[in-house]
């Protein structure tokens, strides 16, 4: 073998074996002058990705994902459905390269400067398959692309491969890939046909749980453990309201109707905080065919082809801020302080972590609360959803027995907020203490909760 072909094949295998390189350290590795390195970079042509410019550049080798390439296009979609390059993403040995099309988003400067990751970029680790319908549409997946049907154990590869061959609805405005995005305009073209009016749902609702609850996959990749499904519901005037309906099982037993109660809390619970003026994710009850659904409006979506860009709070903290938290004040707090979100959002997310503390919500972790994602901090707060009090959710067996609620206290982390919120959560609790569309056990459980909350504050306002 010519002496330059084995230098530059000296040079592929180590930069397979480490990843990205800098060329001080490479120059090291394999003993070559600078010169030669220069040689061994030409000899191997594309498949040499180089990072920075002059003394300070980089070197990594790209490489092949499952023969579909290894750059891809990555596309924003806006609130009037128009969609453009945001970037290219390259995949490397060692991670990936996200390199902007145009104007550079300023939270890529500093760490990101090279937009360089180890694995998926933060923006698509956020919307891999989860939950409920993630585990269902897997199902289909695994045979088609041989991917693992286990969720837990997807690579970024297996990642990538869903995004590009069918991710053209991930949650948020992101699409990945030619394929994909073709898709999306396709899928965009048959939301007239495809929608469900609004006096019909009775009817094509409970076909939709049925579906689902057979495996059928309805939707995206949307998480959550709720059982849940994907549509998009047309008005009488004509408007398109993509919604998350979330539903319970067909059968009178106490777990389903522990379920039912615990979309009927959901609804009022939000409906709670919105007369407070926080931003919430509008929803509606319906009752049909033995089933409670819970009809969530998107706020990642406009109308019938519009998206929005989000990003939760744990996405937000593991991409900018060294260490996590373990709840929604300490992370705020971070994000805060660091200029990634305002104060006045910091301190909206305190209050309603008091609220759900305060109502029983024992899931309120990183991912159940998300930000507008743009190119610029600070990110603003978007609305709350997936508020409700899941210390009553029966346990993975159907456990329905009783669990002590204890609110939680006025603590100097929260001492500024947590007043106004034990009122709205008095507020609440009476609410469902009220309301006939919850079972008589919860009611009574409710009515003592509202007690329990009110007795620090001094008594109800």
């Amino acid at each position: 073998m010519p002496r330059p072909a084995l230098d530059s094949l000296r040079l592929s295998l180590l930069l397979q074996a480490g990843g990205v390189m800098g060329g001080g350290e490479i120059l090291g590795r394999l003993g070559v002058s600078s010169p030669t390195l220069s040689r061994m970079v030409k000899g191997l042509g594309a498949s040499v990705e180089r990072i920075g410019a002059a003394r300070r550049s980089r070197y990594a080798l790209r490489r092949e994902v499952r023969s579909l390439g290894w750059e891809w296009p990555v596309y924003r979609v806006n609130e009037r459905g128009v969609h453009r390059v945001w970037g290219m993403l390259r995949a490397l040995h060692g991670g990936f390269r996200f390199v902007s099309a145009d104007d550079v988003p300023s939270w890529m400067a500093g760490e990101y400067a090279d937009g360089v990751f180890s694995g998926l970029p933060f923006f698509l680790q956020e919307v891999r398959p989860q939950g409920f319908l993630g585990r269902s549409l897997v199902q289909g997946l695994a045979e088609r692309y041989g991917v693992t049907p286990d969720l837990r154990r997807w690579s970024d590869d297996d990642a990538l491969t869903y995004f590009l061959m069918e991710g053209d609805d991930l949650p948020g405005d992101i699409v990945v890939g030619d394929r994909a995005m073709e898709r999306a305009v396709r899928r965009s073209e048959r939301v007239a046909k495809d929608a469900i009016r609004v006096g019909d749902r009775e009817r094509v609702y409970p076909e939709l749980a049925t579906a689902v609850q057979r495996g059928g996959w309805i939707g995206s990749s949307a998480g959550g453990e709720q059982p849940k499904f994907l549509a998009t519901v047309t008005r009488a005037s004509g408007e398109f309201r993509p919604v998350i309906v979330k539903f319970s099982a067909a059968e009178a037993s106490p777990v389903s109707q522990r379920w039912a109660d615990l979309l009927g809390c959901e609804h009022l619970a939000l409906e709670t905080l919105g007369e407070r003026g926080v931003r919430v994710a509008r929803t509606e009850i319906l009752d049909a065919a033995g089933r409670r659904f819970l009809e969530v409006e998107r706020f990642d979506r406009l109308g019938a082809v519009g998206r929005r860009s989000v990003l939760s709070l744990g996405g937000l903290e593991d991409a900018w801020v060294t260490g996590t938290s373990s709840d929604w004040v300490g992370a705020s707090a971070h994000l805060s302080r660091e200029g990634w979100t305002s104060e006045a959002d910091a301190r909206t997310l305190r209050w309603v972590w008091c609220f759900g503390a305060l109502i029983g919500n024992t899931d309120m972790h990183r991912e159940n609360v998300g930000f507008w994602f743009g190119d610029a901090p600070p990110f603003g707060l978007a609305p709350v959803y997936d508020m409700l009090p899941m210390l009553y959710a029966p346990g993975s067996q159907g456990d329905l027995s009783e669990r002590e609620f204890s609110p939680v206290l006025p603590l100097a982390a929260v001492a500024d907020v947590w007043s106004d919120a034990a009122a709205a959560a008095v507020c609440f609790w009476e609410r469902v203490a009220a309301d006939g569309r919850i079972s008589d056990g919860l009611r009574r459980l409710a009515d003592a909760n509202g007690k329990k909350v009110a007795r620090p504050r001094g008594g109800r306002e």
